[in-house]
């Protein structure tokens, strides 16, 4: 009985292990903008990036269309997007374990355009 409980318990360990997730997060703004990341890596190496995007003017009617890049290892992003009524976008992006890896010191970059004005700020980790 002891015996079944340990290899129970073993294999239980080896299943938690196995499905380990790291989380980073990244945040960071402008005057006109700000922007929160989050990175999730998962133990088989695939990694997700999420982007909340959020424009801090009171009009988000005068935005119009924007386009935007997120450049860190590799980069992901969007033009010709418009916000929704709170001023937001959400944007996702996966990786495959080929890919290069967020870390904690990697750098995070966020370029916006919009009615013919640019931004870009760095995201630091929090």
């Amino acid at each position: 009985m002891e015996r079944k409980f340990l290899v129970v318990l073993l294999i239980s360990l080896l299943l938690l292990a196995s499905c380990s997730t790291q989380t980073l997060n990244y945040s960071g703004e402008t005057e006109n903008w700000s922007a929160d990341l989050k990175v999730n890596q998962t133990s088989d190496d695939y990694q997700s990036q999420e982007l909340v995007l959020k424009y801090k003017g009171d009009d988000v009617n005068e935005v119009g269309p924007i386009d935007y890049n997120v450049d860190s290892l590799g980069s992901f992003g969007r033009g010709g997007v418009t916000l929704k009524e709170n001023g937001t976008i959400v944007d996702s992006a996966t990786s495959n374990p080929t890919n290069a890896k967020v870390s904690e010191h990697t750098e995070v970059e966020v370029t916006v355009e919009w009615n013919e004005k640019t931004e870009t700020f760095k995201l630091s980790k929090q």
